[in-house]
């Protein structure tokens, strides 16, 4: 059988309840039994000294004496001898001597509790004064117990209920989980709690909107590398068909945009390839101090036909900076952010590349002069297979600035962007140390 939370706190509160009750019970009976019986000894003693005075002065009979007594819940009784009570032959004689002696006897058989009886001598009797348990109806320990056995019973079934609110949440929470597994993410909780199960209950609805962001961004990357497969893989079809039934200058032509389409796709696999590789390998084991400017050079050099063949004049500054980082991840990064101002430059325009050190963090820059970025592309154009304005868009696949902002986070920096529409975008990385 399942034990539930409600159950075991429930078992648990009841079993450290009785637990604690008895040890308390314990204590209480022990310290109020003592006081108790000692001023109970006392009061006999007082009242048989009180009734050796009133029957000396012949103000009171027996009877009377008793009646009186009877009302106080004591038992005055005159005696001839005290054998049974076991006195030994010096108390006897204090006795006679007219001394009040208080005993501890148990006559009681409903009881284990020694009580105490007060003792004297008069003339010819003993007067005897004990407590009246049945009409008092005196027992510390059948008090104590009962009082205990009502906490208990209460205070359980007022733990039942506590207990019944406290789970209440926790099956709100289950029952909003099981929606969560089954795919529905837009579970949430109402949180008015400041307490342990008031985080619990905000961290979960934080992993549902976490999960819900996921899930959209799962849903739009499938169908966004789905589109840009099938572009043109759509391509390679329909030109490799063509080329059943053309002349050989049209097989050359098809041939050559069959090559460019492979390309698209090769480029666009290796650039999913890399955004997995950013997002799973353990980037920090891989650092390694090169030099920053060489590796900008290189990839300037790297791209040299394409900005020969646009006539694009290179403004290069570039300060020497050792960096200590991902050298491999670093290097596509330069290549994808000098080829954007490549590709996005008019020919004969210029483009500014400068490296510099500022308050001890390096600055890379790339200024182009080309047709720049609106405001509303600028909040959009990092984010997976975001092309923008259509003009810029002719090529391409929407990740190459994706892979470089998640890159250049990796190790420790920003991007910032200036740009406007018709002057040219100025693309700045802050690598902080």
């Amino acid at each position: 059988m399942r034990r539930t939370i409600y159950s075991k706190l429930v078992l648990g509160f009841i079993c450290v309840f009785i637990i604690s009750n008895i040890f308390a019970s314990l204590f209480t009976f022990l310290n109020t039994e003592i006081s108790t019986l000692e001023q109970l000894g006392k009061q006999l003693t007082e009242s048989v000294d009180i009734v050796k005075d009133e029957y000396e002065k012949g103000n009171v009979s027996k009877e009377g004496i008793q009646r009186l007594f009877k009302d106080n819940y004591i038992n005055i009784s005159f005696i001839d001898d005290i054998e049974g009570y076991g006195i030994e032959e010096e108390a006897v004689s204090l006795l006679k001597m007219g001394k009040t002696l208080t005993l501890r006897t148990n006559e009681y058989g409903n009881t284990s509790i020694t009580t105490p009886v007060a003792i004297g001598r008069i003339k010819d009797y003993y007067i005897v004064a004990k407590p009246e348990f049945e009409n008092l109806g005196f027992s510390a320990r059948s008090i104590i117990m009962s009082i205990n056995t009502m906490a208990i019973i209460s205070g359980s079934i007022l733990f039942l209920f506590v207990g019944r609110l406290m789970v209440i949440p926790i099956k709100k929470l289950i029952k909003a989980t099981e929606k969560v597994a089954q795919g529905d993410f837009d579970a949430r909780l109402e949180n008015k709690r400041v307490d342990e199960m008031g985080m619990l209950i905000s961290s979960f609805n934080t992993m549902a909107e976490e999960l819900k962001s996921i899930e959209i961004f799962r849903n739009n990357f499938i169908s966004d590398i789905s589109h840009e497969f099938r572009t043109p893989l759509t391509s390679i079809e329909g030109y490799t068909k063509l080329l059943i039934d053309c002349n050989e200058e049209e097989r050359r032509e098809y041939a050559d945009i069959i090559i460019e389409e492979t390309k698209r796709l090769s480029i666009l696999t290796t650039n999913i390839l890399t955004l997995n590789k950013i997002d799973n390998q353990n980037i920090p084991t891989l650092m390694e101090d090169f030099t920053l400017d060489e590796q900008i050079r290189k990839s300037i050099l790297l791209l040299e036909k394409k900005w020969i063949d646009k006539d694009i004049e290179l403004e290069i500054d570039l300060e020497k900076i050792l960096y200590r980082g991902n050298s491999s991840l670093m290097y596509q990064v330069w290549i994808n952010l000098i080829d954007n101002a490549i590709k996005f430059s008019p020919k004969g325009r210029k483009i500014e590349i400068k490296l510099y050190e500022e308050y001890g963090n390096t600055i890379f820059s790339i200024k182009d002069n080309g047709v720049g970025i609106s405001k509303e592309d600028q909040k959009k154009m990092f984010e997976k297979f975001y092309k923008g304005d259509k003009s810029r868009n002719t090529d391409g696949n929407g990740l190459g600035l994706s892979i470089v902002k998640r890159i250049v986070e990796i190790h420790n920096g920003k991007m910032l962007v200036e740009s406007s529409i018709g002057v040219g975008t100025n693309i700045i990385v802050k690598l902080y140390k």
